[in-house]
Parts: C-alpha cells; structure tokens; sequence
C-alpha cells in the first residue's frame, strides 16, 4: 500500500514538474514574443524619425538612426531598404562641411549600395543602385582617388534598365565631366528623360554639368535646356540660377561675333520668354539689375518686341548718365536705333 502511494506520489511529482516548465516555457515565449515587440516598437521609432531627419536633408542624423535600427534587427527588410534609399538620396544631395571631403561620405555609402546590389532582383532598383555606386566613385575620383571606373558602373545599371535616368544622366555628366562630345553626353540625358522617371534630378544635373563647362557651346545649350525646363514646368534649382544668369554676361552686352548664335540657340521670342522666366524675381543688386534690364533688350529686339526693347534701353540710359561704360553704349545704340524705326 506504501509503495502504490509513493508511486503515486511520484506521478504527481512528474505532473507538477510538468506543469511547471509548461508554465516556464510559456513565460519563456511571453518575453521572447514581447522582446520581440519592443525590438519592432524601437525599430518603428527610428524608422520614423530617419524620415523626418530626410525631410529635414539632416542625412548625417537620418544615418545615426538607421544605424541604430539596424543594430537592434540587422537583417529587418524595411531597414535595409531604408539604407539604401537614404545612401542615394544622400548621394543625389550630396554636400560637405568644412574640413570634411566627398570620400568621406561616399566611403560610408558604398557599403549598403553593393550589399543592396547583391540581394536585389529587380532590375530598375539594382540599376539605380549600380547608377550611385558609380556615382560614389566619380565623387572619390575627384579627390584624387584611382582605379575607379564610374562609367563602368553606369554601364552596368544601363544594361540592367536601358534609360534608368540616374545612370543616364550621371553618365551624361561624366562624359562632360571628362571635356567629351556634348553630342553623345546628350543622348544620355535624353534616354535619362525618357524613361520618365527623376525629370527634375536628370534636369538639375544636365544643368550641373553645363555649368562647370561654361563655353561657348554649353552657353547655348544652356538656353535651350533652360527653355526646355520652362515649356515642361520643371523649375530651375534656386542655387543654379545666379550661375545661368552669369552665362549672359558678355554674350549679349557688348555684342561680339557670338551674339547672333547666342541669342538664336532657340527661337528669339521663346528666349526672351525664358530668360524672364528664369530671371524675374532673382535677387540681384542694382548694377547686376541694369544688366539684366540690358541684356532682355537685347533680346526683345531680336525678337521684334520692339517698343519693350527701346524703353528698356531708355530706361537704362537714363539710369547711367554720366557714366560710361559697355551698358551704356549699348543702351544708347539701341535707343538710337529704335528711335530711327519708329
């Protein structure tokens, strides 16, 4: 009878026991499940605020957050992908402070770009990727960095999405970059244009890659991108246009064997519409105002909008009397001569 109650004892033991690490167990699940919760409460957190620190083009601050993300779930999707459109954007808006060079943040980039290369299986993001890895490398081979083949990078994005407008564009500005043939860098920019995607970035950095030009060719080239930009609603990046502007300067005032070009790199009425397009309302002092007062003269009498043009030079002769200079020989010669056509 003794023996039967301690077996049975024994079986109550082992239900107990069993009952307890079920209990133990289920605690042991609770906390992994909540663990769990709160590693994707603190993920969600920082995911967020990374976007408000994009919004804000604070991309140092936005990358601290990802990076703290990515410590508490390295392999989370949404973090990695969020990696990797911060490292292009970044990348598209690119700026250094002092003491600090291009390498620095590119260096820190390229990491995520290849990691993102590899695993990606679509072909318009692996081509974007590929487009700002290469971007990464001119942005290093610019300070002097070797062994870095950006076209080759854009090449392979291309292969990947024919008209991908970052490798397009990039590819384009490389060409520039590099004293080649404005023709072929503009077929770039035009299969950049026509895959519809990116306008203002390929627009913004078509103009970019003129700019540093800046000759005689790239000057007209200028005007028609410019009027392009204008007919299509893509707006000018407010840092870029005090640099169109100086394009003018000496192209029109005083004339020289260029300005009949110049001013028919479109046709002179839609320059004259794209020139107060780009320029009204641009903060200028009242000498760089003169300028341009003169140099949209010049340009209404091209394109026979004849009384705006004389009462611009009017204007402007009578601004400057007594003080002589090209702006004033040109105002006066053009208010002669529209005097003589009236």
């Amino acid at each position: 009878m003794a023996g039967i109650q301690f077996s049975n004892v024994l079986k109550w033991v082992g239900y107990a026991t069993a009952i307890l690490s079920l209990i133990a167990g289920v605690r042991g699940l609770t906390k992994v499940f909540t663990d769990r919760a709160e590693v994707r409460r603190q993920v969600g957190a920082l995911l967020a605020s990374e976007q408000i620190q994009l919004q804000g083009r604070d991309y140092a601050a936005a990358w601290q957050s990802l990076d703290r993300a990515s410590k508490l779930d390295a392999g989370s999707p949404p973090v990695r992908a969020a990696q990797e459109n911060l490292a292009m954007q970044w990348l598209d808006d690119i700026r250094v402070q002092d003491n600090e060079k291009f390498s620095d943040i590119a260096e820190k980039l390229d990491p995520v770009l290849t990691r993102g290369i590899a695993a990606e299986k679509t072909g318009q993001r692996e081509a974007d990727l590929l487009a700002h890895l290469g971007w990464s490398y001119f942005l290093r081979s610019r300070e002097g960095k070797d062994g870095l083949d950006p076209a080759a990078s854009y090449a392979d994005a291309v292969k990947k999405d024919a008209n991908n407008p970052y490798a397009q564009s990039m590819w384009g500005h490389w060409i520039l970059w590099n004293h080649g043939e404005p023709g072929e860098a503009a077929r770039h920019f035009s299969s950049a244009l026509d895959s519809g995607r990116e306008r203002e970035f390929v627009r913004r950095l078509q103009l970019a890659a003129l700019l540093n030009e800046n000759n005689e060719t790239s000057g007209e080239e200028i005007v028609r991108v410019a009027t392009a930009m204008r007919r299509e609603g893509t707006a000018i990046p407010s840092e870029m246009r005090h640099r169109i502007f100086s394009v003018y300067y000496g192209r029109l005032i005083p004339p020289n064997t260029e300005t009949p070009r110049f001013i028919n790199a479109v046709p002179p009425a839609e320059h004259v519409a794209t020139f107060r397009w780009a320029f009204a309302g641009l903060d200028l002092d009242n000498s760089e105002s003169l300028v341009r007062a003169g140099d949209l003269s010049v340009l209404e009498e091209a394109a026979g909008q004849l009384d705006e043009a004389r009462n611009g030079y009017e204007s402007i002769r009578k601004q400057l009397s007594g003080q002589p200079g090209s702006l004033l020989t040109a105002a006066e010669t053009g208010s002669r001569r529209l005097t003589h056509t009236q």
